[in-house]
């Protein structure tokens, strides 16, 4: 996805099948993309082809050379063309007066061409470099590498940055919005729409990720071109609620930091939908999310200081202090964790009772037979495996976390219409962690489950996906993700879902759990909106 930071501008994006268009209104001009990694670039020290030096040895042919410094130059253009361009994958964002911009005549020249882009600061949100480069540059010297005079490759010269300077930010610093038209847009809602008429979830939780990256960097920049660049990754997704259905209609996704520890911040986001009689109001809220990011130094790796906040008022105060309870209880959550301490002595009632309840069930002595509305644990299992393409990385040769959140939704949805039978409706996503990075060229393992159901008339379940990362040359298999979604069956009650083991008996008690820590967030959350006394 691709972001300018300028006020109330039409943006447009180059996708595989459709060109597309969002609106994007913002008071600092500053974006990137989630788990991107942005910093100040100036063209001329991009790491591409446009920075690479033609200087050769005496004895190298003139035809080579020739060659070469074609090569280069056509490299050059088509990045100065892509940086001046509305192309997916670049940010241009104003660094303020253009007598102090520092951007090179060229890309001024190639972002006159439209006027929707300011000049100033080049932001990436996806890798300059392309796949096929980086291939090359593992069988030889590729048109970015420098050649010494031996002729042989040899390191580009590192830039020097200045320490980071910690500035002083508000909320409303950082606010951002996005505007997706669906209403008036019909190459931007074909590539959202469902096969069912709506809009598709997962595609949605990859704009979140993005804006919540876009606003992490707005609120670390310092202004400096020189300053040494963060990394800004995606630590977690602390909850995503849907509070009303979400049907095609022009929708604001917009957002703002509420909380910053140390390298930490907490972002929440909303979704709304805009009432075209009534442009400048704000309209129902359809979802609300929270995110945590972590900054990190790009060069050392370790932890960076963000900018601390200001809190101007008292319900700013108020979200501050949200924002550290929320940090408490996950801290305490994961201290409580069944895979730390065990379960309550409740909650090991609860385990007896299910023992004997499946004990009759499973007992071929035992007369009494299975009910219909009871299922199995193990007979809701779904799979899927992904190999992890170069087009879904991000500016660290990683998947984004967006992504694997759209895969992990879209096998949970397919699991969860497989056990009512019908089409759910999500609710929730409960909050997960990034534990490791998901390289290219791996193999994702999805696992679904459904693991949670009372049955009778209750209408919601939880579905847990655990994606695993395969390496096949090194023949490891590693967790990176245990997704936790909640979906209702619209209609009727559900069947209800019985452990048969230890092991599926502790995924019971984590459903029940998330399910019912997720009843009261949801609760706060619709409290808060006003949409319930």
């Amino acid at each position: 996805m691709m972001y300018i930071a300028n006020n109330r501008t039409t943006l447009h994006r180059l996708s595989s099948r459709v060109f597309s268009k969002r609106f994007i209104n913002t008071k600092k001009p500053l974006f990137s993309g989630a788990n991107r990694h942005a910093r100040d670039l100036e063209v001329g020290q991009v790491p591409s082809p446009a920075a690479a030096s033609t200087s050769t040895s005496a004895s190298t042919s003139t035809t080579a050379s020739s060659a070469l410094k074609d090569t280069l130059e056509k490299a050059r253009n088509d990045l100065l063309n892509k940086l001046g361009s509305n192309s997916s994958g670049t940010v241009v964002a104003s660094a303020g007066p253009s007598g102090t911009s520092s951007i090179t005549a060229a890309a001024q020249a190639a972002a006159a061409k439209n006027s929707a882009l300011p000049h100033g600061k080049v932001f990436t949100v996806r890798p300059i470099t392309s796949w096929i480069d980086k291939l090359a540059n593992q069988h030889g010297a590729p048109s970015g590498t420098h050649i010494n005079p031996a002729g042989s490759p040899a390191e580009p010269p590192k830039k020097k940055y200045q320490k980071r300077d910690l500035l002083l930010r508000t909320m409303q610093d950082s606010y951002t919005e996005i505007i997706l038209p669906f209403k008036t847009d019909k190459a931007l809602l074909e590539e959202y729409i469902n096969v069912g008429g709506t809009l598709r979830h997962g595609k949605i939780m990859e704009d979140l990720d993005a804006l919540a990256g876009a606003i992490s960097y707005k609120h670390t920049d310092d202004g400096k071109p020189d300053s040494s660049p963060l990394t800004i990754v995606t630590a977690s997704v602390d909850r995503i609620d849907l509070l009303k259905p979400l049907g095609v209609c022009d929708l604001r996704l917009s957002g703002h930091v509420t909380y910053v520890g140390y390298s930490s911040m907490e972002i929440y986001m909303k979704m709304e939908e805009i009432n075209k009689d009534k442009p400048g109001q704000h309209g129902d809220t359809i979802l609300v999310a929270r995110f945590t990011m972590v900054a990190r130094d790009a060069i050392t790796g370790k932890a960076a200081q963000v900018n601390p906040l200001l809190l101007r008022d008292d319900n700013e105060k108020k979200l501050f202090q949200m924002g550290e309870d929320h940090k408490t209880k996950k801290r305490v959550a994961t201290d409580s964790a069944l895979t730390k301490l065990p379960p309550t002595q409740e909650e090991r009632f609860l385990i007896h009772d299910l023992y004997l309840e499946y004990s009759k069930y499973d007992d071929p002595q035992n007369k009494t037979n299975k009910p219909e509305d009871v299922e199995w644990m193990a007979d809701t299992k779904m799979s899927a495996v992904h190999i992890m393409q170069p087009q879904d990385r991000n500016i660290h040769d990683k998947i984004f976390g967006g992504y694997l959140m759209r895969l992990a939704y879209e096998l949970a949805f397919c699991n969860a219409s497989s056990f009512i039978a019908s089409r759910p409706t999500f609710l929730a996503l409960d909050e997960i962690s990034f534990r490791k990075p998901v390289p290219i060229g791996t193999f994702l393992a999805l696992d679904s489950q459904i693991v949670y159901a009372e049955g009778g008339d209750h209408h919601s379940f939880q579905v847990m996906v655990k994606a695993d990362v395969l390496d096949v040359k090194k023949g490891t298999r590693e967790t990176t993700n245990t997704f936790w979604f909640t979906f209702t069956d619209p209609v009727k009650g559900t069947n209800r879902i019985m452990p048969k083991t230890y092991a599926e008996s502790m995924l019971y008690l984590e459903g029940k759990r998330r399910r019912m820590l997720g009843s009261q967030l949801a609760g706060i959350n619709r409290k808060n909106l006003g949409l319930q006394k």
